[in-house]
């Protein structure tokens, strides 16, 4: 009976420990990380006041506009001030006083931002990932499980942050970190904010995370490599590849030319280890610059003496007026003075 009551005894104080640590993953861990858990943005819904044209105010700077049109972000001394365009309002994001956003992103198909602040504490200065919920205003600090902030601590006054990539599928964080020497440092944040150093002082170019793949696709060199895989990945009938992005359904596409023209575009499914590949031949030979991958999975070619858009696909053409900022889910982003204008196709 002894023995029995013991057990008992013990079995009942280990349920109550395990009831307590999924009451504090779900309750604080979970609660501390709704930063990497996105939501959705639903693009189709068409809004009652949508605007074709937004007035932006002065001063703002680095403008970047979410998949859906709506909100347009843009830099102010180092602050992050949100339009919503359908509201005609302007939020102003309550980062840390002592901190300076140096670089963000949108999320794609969400209203959320995915910054970097560089923060000055005790003497030490620190790259430090914040979230942003464009419709509140909110700042959502991103933390491990233990609640250390994930801090990239910043070498020499000439570091910079050149990128971001995030995965909507994975819910992966890189962040790279450009060297006074022209080289990278790239590190990785997990779904549980864990930071990792993945590559130091290499020659990184462009990275795309693919949509069901946490392994990060890198330009190294010449070459294009996928994380944590021995090997380079080898395009058809390319010495030189360069990556241009990846879409909804998991295709990455790379572009394929001579003296920096592009004059192909393959493109291949991550997820079945890129076995099939296709392949889309251009009219004319264009600069990489020129060659936009939207997330829908629609490729756009920039002709800036025409002020023209030529989706490859359907062939559809448009004008715009200004210059050319980027892709959203109906077509392209211009800017025209003090307008940003939405482009659909």
């Amino acid at each position: 009976m002894k023995i029995l009551k013991k057990v008992l005894i013990f079995s009942v104080i280990a349920l109550i420990i395990q009831q307590s640590i999924f009451l504090y993953i779900e309750n604080i861990y979970l609660s501390s990380n709704m930063n990497i858990k996105i939501e959705k943005s639903d693009d189709e819904e068409v809004a009652k006041n949508e605007q074709k044209e937004i007035v932006i105010k002065e001063n703002l700077e680095d403008l970047k506009v979410s998949s859906n049109g709506r909100y347009v972000a843009g830099l102010e001394d180092g602050r992050l001030t949100i339009l919503d365009s359908d509201e005609n309002k302007y939020k102003d994001v309550k980062n840390n006083v002592n901190s300076n956003i140096v670089f963000y992103k949108w999320v794609t198909n969400s209203d959320r931002i995915i910054a970097i602040q560089k923060i000055k504490e005790r003497g030490r200065c620190y790259f430090e990932p914040v979230a942003f919920n464009a419709k509140s205003g909110e700042q959502i600090e991103l933390s491990d499980f233990d609640l250390n902030k994930l801090r990239v601590r910043i070498e020499s006054s000439e570091d910079k942050v050149e990128d971001i990539p995030f995965s909507t599928g994975t819910h992966s964080l890189y962040i790279k970190i450009k060297k006074s020497n022209g080289k990278s440092d790239l590190y990785y944040a997990n779904t549980m904010n864990q930071l990792e150093k993945k590559r130091s002082n290499k020659q990184i170019g462009n990275i795309v995370i693919p949509t069901t793949c946490a392994n990060a696709i890198m330009e190294m060199g010449t070459q294009v490599t996928i994380l944590d895989r021995p090997d380079n990945l080898l395009i058809p009938n390319t010495k030189n590849p360069k990556l241009l992005g990846a879409d909804i359904n998991d295709n990455v596409y790379f572009a394929s030319g001579i003296d920096n023209k592009v004059m192909k575009i393959y493109y291949a499914v991550s997820s079945n280890n890129y076995k099939d590949w296709k392949e889309i031949k251009l009219d004319n030979p264009t600069n990489k610059e020129n060659v936009l991958v939207d997330y829908s999975g629609k490729i756009y070619i920039n002709n800036k003496e025409k002020n023209s858009v030529t989706e490859l696909i359907s062939k559809k053409t448009i004008n715009y007026k200004g210059s050319l900022i980027q892709t959203y889910s109906k077509g392209v982003i211009s800017k025209d003075k003090d307008k940003i204008i939405k482009n659909e196709i």
